[in-house]
């Protein structure tokens, strides 16, 4: 896991529901300038917080699922009124031809899909899962338990399976010579060692937890995390960005219909898209001018 480069640590559960709140209005606007500027926040709080190139190479890894949502919009979808392409007749489905309006409305499913996938890019670097666990063992032992060996599991399974496989070449036994077959049955002298190691690790857990006295008393904390400043900060904006696009869509000024012509989009919903994207950009700009100015600290 990358180490966290902001100035201050923000509270663990204002980050969670930071998250979620940008998940929720990612699948509750159906606007493409709303979806475009909550992906360009979330971006570009990952680029205050340092972690730019990190969020590009997860972007880069969904570019062809965003390229097959806005392929399969184009040729699968038969509405709209400007024709940009009209193709030859197929038999069972009839003519062939591609809309602007279907190519738009591909392209805001897409925008879904990234602010998604940037989300979850926020969720690895920013929130330490150690810093989560601890903070819901507080008052949720068996959520903490749940969650903590839930998100543990698959990183130590695979720095285990490097660890075998690096021991397994120093003793001189080659693993990617020959043919399938004989690679496979390379591999299965550590597989067996891998689910030993496991079934170890387990017995360990539920020796320390029993030696501990897990769940029998009351759980004393090593560190409690305290809401600071800036936790009030982000939370204060962050609802207030949260009630703007609830009254948005209430108001019906951030509906959009991309059938059958699409809608014009008016100097009301760029101002308060841009409201929106300042919102959700305050915990980039904290950490930003942090660094800047002595007053904020």
């Amino acid at each position: 896991m990358l180490k966290p480069t902001a100035n201050f640590e923000f509270h663990p559960l204002v980050i969670l529901l930071y998250l979620i709140s940008v998940i929720f209005l990612a699948l509750l606007f159906n606007h493409p300038l709303f979806l475009l500027v909550l992906f360009f926040s979330i971006v570009g709080v990952s680029c205050f917080f340092g972690w730019g190139k990190a969020c590009l190479n997860y972007l880069k890894l969904s570019g062809g699922l965003f390229f097959l949502i806005v392929l399969f919009n184009l040729f699968l979808v038969r509405t709209g009124s400007t024709v940009l392409w009209m193709g030859p007749r197929l038999p069972g489905w009839g003519k062939l031809f591609i809309t602007w309006e279907a190519f738009v409305y591909g392209i805001g499913m897409g925008l879904r899909l990234l602010i998604m996938i940037s989300v979850f890019c926020w969720f690895i670097f920013v929130l330490e899962t150690d810093r989560l666990v601890q903070y819901l063992g507080m008052g949720h032992l068996k959520i903490a338990l749940i969650l903590g060996l839930a998100l543990r599991l698959f990183p130590l399974m695979y720095a285990d399976w490097l660890r075998i496989i690096e021991v397994q070449r120093t003793r001189g036994q080659e693993l990617q010579k020959g043919k399938k077959r004989e690679k496979i049955r390379q591999l299965l002298p550590s597989l067996k060692i891998f689910l030993l190691s496991s079934l170890e690790r387990a017995f360990q857990l539920a020796e320390s937890l029993q030696m501990r006295g897990y769940g029998l008393g009351k759980r004393s904390n090593y560190r409690v995390p305290k809401w600071r400043k800036e936790d009030k900060i982000m939370f204060f904006f962050m609802f207030g960005g949260l009630v703007f696009s609830l009254w948005l869509i209430a108001s019906g000024q951030a509906l959009y219909h991309y059938y059958p012509t699409l809608q014009s989009i008016g100097k009301i919903e760029i101002g308060g898209a841009l409201i929106l994207g300042f919102c959700f950009l305050i915990p980039g700009l904290l950490n930003w001018g942090w660094k800047k100015w002595s007053v904020i600290k």
